[in-house]
């Protein structure tokens, strides 16, 4: 997984660098200066000490205690006095030394407080090796005059010494001998180390003061709204076109914020315009047509797509609809027509089905759902237009009636037209089949006629449903015989109970005619008739049983199919 590395993070990480690298060179730079400083403060005052005691010890008697090492009253307060210097200045030695040869000093004084080892204290007389490369002897003795500057003169426990030598003059003003002043090296970096770790803390706390100040005024004035502007981007990003950005001040930040929110109110109002049109695309193109052809929108159609796949086809019809326009005008035809269809086309779209074509006085639907809710829906709207005609809410209800026909199978779906202007199609034989029974339909007296192979895909249609089997029917186009059955679930109720009371006589003289005995099959359409007298299959069932039974020899060579598509 991808780490976030977000923008506080990065101006975190940027100001902390750039801290590192400013205090880092702050640091180095102070601590030059102020070891320069400080170097030079302490060097002024082992000057001003050395001078000092050279000032106490009279040169003189420097010579004679270095030539006989007795010691007098005069030594002895001279001793104090250097002893007192030593205990109230800032140094770690203070001693008076006169070189005896080219390798040998002899300490004439040495100064000690309670602190100081007795093995460490210089005795009158002692003598100490001495370096001719160190100059600090040779200068103040040749010239007279203390050193200017310090002399790292060698290591002991305290580490390197910073010396300074004054000369010690006798009453002539001649160098006789050197006062000796030590700074140990390790006091003079203790005290540039502290001066520098304090100044860099109080840095250090004033560049958290003005980070967390800076963080706060980029958090508020920059992270923030950048977050809320990615926020409502991801919204609208995720659909929810339109969405608007807060807009405070008068920066950057609020520019972009400002042409964001032009560009998601527009996009909104094109997407509108896009959703409108498409909706208008769909009312005369389905959309589940595009879905068949796996195609997601209309701009993806081409002319010659298509699509073999298994439909439930429905079919309706207005019967006596040519005889019903002629006795009306245009306007209220269209009206009249429009009226059916709003009763109609919600109880077929209510189980799942798409209207492919109006024509003239009716329509056909497909399903991509199960047959049975085909059926459903034409029993739904059958019974929904009976309460409408009974109640009278229909224009020229006398007159009015539908028809339904239902199939069931493979179908091409495609587009058809020209490089101007395209239409969806549907073709095949079962398209052929729900067109011819929905037209034969009234015929039979009949709302509602459906293939055998549709009523196969029902579960449980001899149990559920009202109907009977009405006979065969043949399909021209390929030689294959089918049954088909009124289901008349959807007709008046006194069509209805006529039906189901004459339905075992009726299916046994449609059986018998099937079967080629025609006479038997008439006796049964007779009794048919003498209870059901507006059984027009029963009528036309028993026309054919006259002109068939008389015919014996040529029984075999009879069309029992009563139907051909």
């Amino acid at each position: 997984m991808k780490l976030k590395f977000g923008l506080r993070a990065r101006f975190i990480l940027i100001f902390l660098v750039f801290s590192v690298i400013i205090s880092a060179a702050s640091g180095y730079i102070t601590q030059k200066k102020y070891e320069a400083t400080i170097l030079k403060q302490y060097q002024d005052n082992a000057i001003q000490t050395a001078n000092l005691a050279a000032s106490f010890i009279d040169g003189d008697k420097f010579d004679e205690y270095a030539a006989t090492l007795q010691k007098d009253e005069a030594y002895e307060i001279t001793q104090e006095n250097l002893n007192r210097i030593r205990r109230t200045q800032d140094v770690v030695f203070i001693y008076a030394l006169k070189v005896i040869s080219d390798t040998e000093t002899l300490y004439v004084f040495d100064t000690w407080d309670e602190n100081t080892p007795k093995d460490s204290i210089g005795r009158l007389g002692g003598r100490e090796p001495y370096n001719p490369e160190y100059k600090g002897i040779a200068n103040a003795l040749e010239t007279g005059k203390t050193n200017d500057k310090f002399e790292i003169t060698e290591i002991t426990r305290f580490g390197y010494n910073a010396t300074i030598y004054a000369p010690v003059l006798n009453s002539m003003g001649k160098a006789v001998g050197v006062v000796g002043i030590d700074v140990a090296m390790n006091d003079i970096k203790s005290t540039v180390n502290e001066a520098v770790t304090g100044l860099l803390s109080v840095m250090l706390l004033i560049i958290t003061l003005c980070f967390l100040a800076l963080l706060v005024v980029v958090q508020t004035e920059f992270i923030h709204p950048v977050r809320v502007l990615k926020n409502c981007v991801q919204e609208m990003a995720n659909g929810k076109l339109g969405v608007q950005a807060p807009v405070k001040g008068n920066n950057e930040i609020s520019e972009i914020s400002r042409i964001f929110n032009r560009m998601s109110f527009n996009i909104s109002v094109h997407m509108q315009e896009i959703t409108g049109l498409n909706d208008g695309y769909h009312k005369f193109v389905p959309l589940e047509v595009f879905k068949i052809l796996q195609k997601t929108d209309i701009t993806q159609i081409r002319l010659g797509d298509y699509k073999e796949t298994v439909l439930s086809i429905l079919s309706m019809q207005i019967n006596n609809f040519d005889k019903i326009t002629e006795m009306k005008e245009s306007k209220k035809l269209f009206a009249y027509i429009n009226q059916i269809y709003s009763e109609t086309v919600p109880g077929i779209q209510k189980r799942g089905g798409v209207i492919g074509e109006y024509y003239k006085g009716g329509f056909s639907a497909f399903y991509q759902s199960s047959c049975q809710d085909v059926l459903d829906s034409a029993i739904i709207v059958c019974q929904h237009m009976n309460k409408l005609k009974k109640q009278g809410e229909l224009e020229e209800s006398e007159r009015f009636s539908l028809a339904f026909g239902i199939s069931h199978g493979s179908v091409m779906l495609g587009i058809v037209g020209n490089d101007d202007r395209f239409s969806s199609s549907l073709i095949s034989e079962q398209i052929t089949a729900s067109e011819y029974l929905k037209t034969i339909a009234w015929k039979y007296r009949a709302l509602i006629l459906i293939t055998g192979t549709a009523a196969e895909q029902i579960p449980g249609f001899e149990q559920q449903y009202s109907h009977r089997l009405l006979g065969m029917m043949y399909f021209k186009t390929t030689g294959k015989r089918e049954r088909f059955y009124d289901v008349y679930d959807g007709d008046p109720s006194e069509d209805r109970e006529m039906k189901e009371l004459t339905k075992e006589k009726f299916e046994e003289g449609v059986k018998k005619f099937l079967a080629r005995e025609f006479y038997e099959a008439r006796l049964c359409f007779i009794e048919v008739l003498k209870l059901y007298r507006l059984d027009y299959a029963a009528r036309e069932y028993l026309y054919l049983c006259n002109q068939y039974y008389q015919m014996e020899e040529d029984a075999q060579e009879i069309q029992i199919c009563i139907e051909e598509c």
